[in-house]
């Protein structure tokens, strides 16, 4: 039958924790100590079961309701208009005719920036386009003096030769 109750309610203590101590019911038996028969173990559970603290009931609460909002409900709130002395119309904002011209003196100076850019860039261009043709024409020059090199030491090799069988 304890094992019943324990499947009816998912809040009761199991009988191998230590029952907590009340005013009203003392429970003298250890849970941790074996008993030898079996109806000394249900009167163990009897009297556990009658010191066991119950659970609060739980409040109600009043439902919120749902949050649905029509389609046709207008997404932004319509401008309000201002007094000149109320604190809201004195707040830094930009008239549209302020805010094109930060726009446009933006755009300026971004366009200026990438022209300057560009202009770095082709600079850059034209100074690797200057410095691999020096490049082409000291590999030609390398080459003419390695031949140069190579011509002079096969004539000295050859006289050498052609004096020594003399």
């Amino acid at each position: 039958m304890a094992s019943t109750s324990r499947l009816d309610d998912p809040f009761q203590i199991p009988s191998t924790v230590p029952s907590i101590v009340h005013t009203d019911a003392i429970n003298t038996t250890t849970p941790f100590s074996s008993q030898s028969t079996s109806s000394t173990s249900t009167d163990t559970d009897e009297t556990s079961n009658s010191s066991k603290l119950s659970r609060p009931q739980l409040m109600s609460r009043k439902s919120s309701g749902t949050n649905i909002i029509p389609r046709e409900a207008p997404t932004e709130a319509p401008p309000q208009k201002f007094p000149p002395d109320d604190a809201r119309a004195m707040s830094p904002r930009r008239s549209t005719e302020e805010t094109d011209n930060m726009l446009n003196s933006a755009r300026q100076s971004i366009e200026r920036r990438a022209q300057d850019m560009q202009s770095g860039l082709d600079a850059i261009a034209t100074q690797i386009e200057t410095v691999s043709k020096n490049c082409e024409s000291l590999d030609r020059q390398n080459q003419a003096l390695q031949d140069a090199i190579g011509d002079m030491t096969r004539s000295l090799s050859r006289e050498s030769l052609t004096s020594k069988k003399k």
